[in-house]
Parts: C-alpha cells; sequence; structure tokens
C-alpha cells in the first residue's frame, strides 16, 4: 500500500467517507459537476482512481484541490505526513510538490514564514524547482491569480522580465521558469494597478538598453502585450514619461568594451510598438493612435532640436530607438509610424506632421 493511499484511507475514516465511490462524489461536486451526474462520475473514473493511489498512474491534476477542500489538508501532507516539517539538514529533501496548496491559499505569511525558508538539498530556494507536473510556483500563481504571491515574488526575489527567453530573472540568482502562461500573467500583474511593480517586473528600459535590435519572438513585442497597455489607463501614460535609465553591461568591476554601462533619457521604448498596433486597428484603439502622434510630433521636434550629433550621425532602429551610427549607443527614441494604407484622413495627416530620422542603409 502506497503513503497516498495509506493516507487517503486515513482521511476518509476521520471525515465518515466510507468508500471509494462516495469520495470521487465529493470530488465531482467540488469540480462542478451537477448532484445527478456525480454518480456517473464516480462509476467511470473508480478504477482510474483506485490505480492512482497504488501508485500505477499519476494522480490527476484537476483532482488535487478537490481533495485539500474536502480532507482540510495539503496534498503534500496526504502523501507524506512529515512533508511539512522543515529540514535540519541539508541532505533532508523537502517535500516540493505543494506549490498549488500555497498559491491557492494565496496567505501572506505563508508564503514569508514557510515557503520562503524551504530549501533544497544544495540550500537554495525550492522555488526555482518544478514540481512533478513540471510546474514552478509561477504557473500556479497564474492558474490561481494569486496577487499575494505576485507581490511575494516582486519583494522578495525581485522578479524581473528576462526578455531574450520570455522567463524570469531573480535575487539571489535564479530562473522562474513559466509555460504557457507569460501574457497571463503579465495580464494578471497589470490589473492589480501597481505601476511600480509591473515597470519593476517589466523593465522595457532594460530591453531597450541592453537588446539594440528588433526580436519578434520577445514579450515587448507580442501584440497581446500592446492590448495590455494601451487598455489600462495608467500604463498607457506612464508610456509619455521620460525617465533616465542607466544600464550596467557587466557585473561591477567588469568592463565591456572599455565601457561599464550606459545613461539615456527618454519615452517608454514600447510606446512604437504600441503606436503601430493602434494604427492597425483604428476601429478600437483610434484614440490612443492619435494621442500618441499628436505627442510625436512635439516630441520628435524636441529631439531633433536637442541633438549633439550631426543628423547623418544618427539612425532610427526597428523599434523608433535613436542611436549614434558609430559607437550604436542610445541617443533617445521618436516616434515612428511604419503602418502603410492607412485609410483614415485624420490619421494620415498627423503621420505627415511627424518630424523624421535617418533609416539605417540595411533599411532603405
Amino acid at each position: 500500500m502506497t503513503s497516498l493511499q495509506k493516507n487517503i484511507d486515513h482521511y476518509m475514516e476521520l471525515k465518515g467517507i466510507k468508500m471509494y465511490s462516495h469520495l470521487l462524489r465529493a470530488i465531482a461536486l467540488k469540480l462542478g459537476i451537477k448532484s445527478q451526474d456525480a454518480y456517473d462520475f464516480a462509476n467511470r473514473e473508480k478504477a482510474n482512481f483506485s490505480k492512482m493511489l497504488k501508485g500505477e498512474r499519476p494522480l490527476k491534476y484537476e483532482y488535487i484541490i478537490p481533495l485539500e477542500k474536502i480532507f482540510g489538508v495539503s496534498l503534500a501532507r496526504m502523501m507524506d505526513e512529515d512533508s511539512y516539517k522543515f529540514p535540519v539538514e541539508k541532505e533532508m529533501v523537502p517535500y516540493i510538490k505543494g506549490f498549488r496548496y500555497y498559491a491557492y491559499l494565496d496567505n501572506k505569511d505563508l508564503y514569508e514564514k514557510e515557503l520562503a525558508t524551504l530549501l533544497s538539498k544544495e540550500g537554495k530556494s525550492i522555488l526555482h524547482e518544478m514540481d512533478e507536473f513540471g510546474k514552478t510556483f509561477l504557473d500556479y500563481v497564474v492558474e490561481y491569480k494569486a496577487v499575494n504571491g505576485v507581490r511575494f515574488l516582486h519583494d522578495f526575489y525581485k522578479i524581473r522580465l528576462r526578455f531574450w527567453t520570455n522567463q524570469f530573472e531573480t535575487e539571489p540568482k535564479g530562473i522562474f521558469w513559466i509555460h504557457d502562461t507569460a501574457i497571463e500573467f503579465c495580464r494578471m500583474v497589470a490589473n492589480m494597478g501597481d505601476l511600480k511593480l509591473f515597470n519593476d517586473i517589466y523593465d522595457s528600459y532594460c530591453m531597450f538598453a541592453s537588446n539594440g535590435f528588433y526580436l519578434p519572438q520577445i514579450l515587448y513585442s507580442q501584440d497581446d502585450f500592446y492590448e495590455i497597455v494601451m487598455d489600462h489607463e495608467y500604463l498607457f501614460n506612464d508610456l509619455f514619461d521620460i525617465k533616465t535609465y542607466k544600464y550596467e553591461f557587466g557585473p561591477s568591476g567588469k568592463r565591456k568594451q572599455g565601457r561599464d554601462g550606459m545613461s539615456f533619457s527618454s519615452i517608454n521604448p514600447v510606446i512604437n510598438g504600441c503606436l503601430n498596433y493602434a494604427l492597425k486597428h483604428l476601429d478600437k484603439y483610434k484614440k490612443q493612435a492619435q494621442e500618441i502622434l499628436k505627442f510625436g510630433i512635439e516630441h520628435n521636434a524636441r529631439v531633433k532640436e536637442g541633438l549633439t550629433l550631426k543628423p547623418e550621425d544618427v539612425y532610427i532602429d526597428e523599434i523608433g530607438g535613436l542611436r549614434n551610427i558609430r559607437n550604436n549607443d542610445v541617443v533617445d527614441i521618436a516616434i515612428e509610424a511604419n503602418v502603410k494604407d492607412i485609410k483614415d484622413n485624420e490619421i494620415n495627416k498627423l503621420i505627415s506632421e511627424l518630424p523624421k530620422f535617418n533609416e539605417p542603409y540595411w533599411r532603405r
């Protein structure tokens, strides 16, 4: 008899549940299955459930939360009563299959007092590991809309999008892998309405400073990301603020190509992505397109007037970045409309009034 089967039997006895078919009916109701259909569900799943308890096949993921609700304990404890005892020695590997439990409860104190203290046998946080379903804690934060989990990851681990892989890096050093829910997580963070939190996690200035060229696969190049920004007024308004940003090329004390880093002041680097997406969907985002273009007419003129380089020494890149053609350093960000064949006279007039910059020779 496996530990899971033994403990399930124990908790069934405590709850007065006499048969697996009765337990399966209770699971069905927790899954939202109608009462009259719960019996069919139990009969259909009884043989499979027995094999799951015997370890002959994995426990179905959708059963986890219903079982935790029915018995009032986590799946980890159902499988191992000692699972939540903190390790005394590094060789003691704590049970790491409770990510969904913490995300489901979304309790700030539990995150800080329990989850943050759990270590792997190497003495590292288990949060950078995956559970038996190949998921990280971040995946469950998205699944259960665990807003306290987002703040926990931000406050304790300084989570930030590692844009070139669409994964998240943390401090202390580590990576949070997120699978098919990157946009859902971004939308969830945006819905929290905290500008600093969003910008800390999604640092588009870092992407712009360290990247320097357009990568269509990164989150900052996705239509869904532009929609999120334009659908949230506080994020859209932030596109126009001029901020000073310093990007360090490498660890302190090390130099890359003779420089420690670069500093530049600019509007938000994703503004042109938002503009060109809006121009493709004027039925929904014409107002936003107008705002950006009207701003751009004055902004581009100010940028041109303030250039310390000769006009021929500056080019505009794929995302509107102005760069020194000699060393590729960032100079500023200008507004550029790249969408052709727009059938809107008002929009076309605004585009025609935008002060223009040189394109690089490879785009001419």
